[in-house]
């Protein structure tokens, strides 16, 4: 009895792993579209399914593909959403930022997730990189332009 409780807590655990897996994604942010929130170099935590059944909020930190080549992933802020499907993405730094107001709005199928949580570097290092009241973070910063997941 013992020894099967202990293989059920154990598949509870690989299936909430595999689960977790399927779920999240470690990403390396790359450009500097979205500083002073987002620097290069930062990895945060995206959540490949917040969009399933839910419209992104105003304020929400997104991974996007880009409408002009879908091979590239983009991170923005959404701006606006509109009743229509569509949303207007928004760079923090609108002088280093490709966004909605070049594209034009993007669609809702679009959204590959949400940024949940800046979680490396654990602190900022520099005064000059402010911290963004609307991402929740690690250690005392918060959460740009993207890379490759890692």
């Amino acid at each position: 009895m013992r020894r099967s409780l202990i293989g059920l807590g154990g598949l509870s655990v690989i299936a909430g792993l595999a689960w977790w897996a399927r779920r999240f994604e470690r990403i390396e942010i790359a450009g500097e579209s979205m500083v002073p929130t987002l620097l290069p170099g930062d990895f945060v935590l995206v959540d490949r399914r917040a969009y399933h059944g839910r419209v992104p909020r105003r304020g929400d930190i997104v991974i996007a593909r880009d409408p002009r080549d879908a091979s590239r992933l983009l991170v923005k802020r959404v701006a606006r959403v509109d009743l229509h499907g569509m949303v207007w993405l928004e760079g923090d730094n609108g002088a280093a930022s490709t966004d909605s107001r070049s594209f034009g709005p993007v669609p809702l199928e679009n959204l590959e997730g949400r940024v949940v949580f800046r979680y490396w570097p654990l602190v900022r290092r520099s005064s000059s990189a402010r911290v963004a009241s609307t991402m929740p973070s690690v250690g005392n910063a918060s959460l740009g332009g993207l890379a490759g997941s890692k």
